[in-house]
């Protein structure tokens, strides 16, 4: 395995705070529009703001799991048969923590969104 990738140019931090910071406004922006625009109680709001920014989280999480467990032989055989020759198991583990982030984030801004009206 090569480590031209990820690995070696260093961790994008920048990048995971900013995709955390997109999960949490597009959260709370969906709870304020639910709330306000809808005018759905805050408690529905809720059930609908979390869930939905857990989403990305937990697929986020299951991918990384898959990646770990099965990204090099995935890497080597996209490439034997030429499917893809673009794809490593480097970038498919940055891809899920930008989802995991972008969950992490959705579930903090809902749940600050909600804290205000007890929810």
């Amino acid at each position: 395995m090569s480590q031209a990738g990820v690995e070696a140019a260093g961790r994008d931090w920048g990048l995971l705070a900013r995709t955390a910071g997109f999960g949490a406004a597009a959260a709370f922006a969906l709870f304020y529009v639910l709330l306000l625009g809808f005018g759905a109680p805050p408690r529905a709001a809720s059930e609908v703001a979390f869930p939905l920014a857990a989403l990305p989280f937990s697929v986020g999480l299951l991918g990384w799991s898959g990646v770990l467990l099965s990204g090099d032989a995935v890497e080597d055989f996209s490439g034997e048969i030429g499917l893809s020759k673009g794809w490593t198991a480097e970038s498919g583990r940055q891809a899920m923590a930008l989802l995991i982030a972008f969950g992490l984030g959705g579930m903090v801004g809902a749940a600050v969104a909600g804290a205000p009206y007890g929810v």
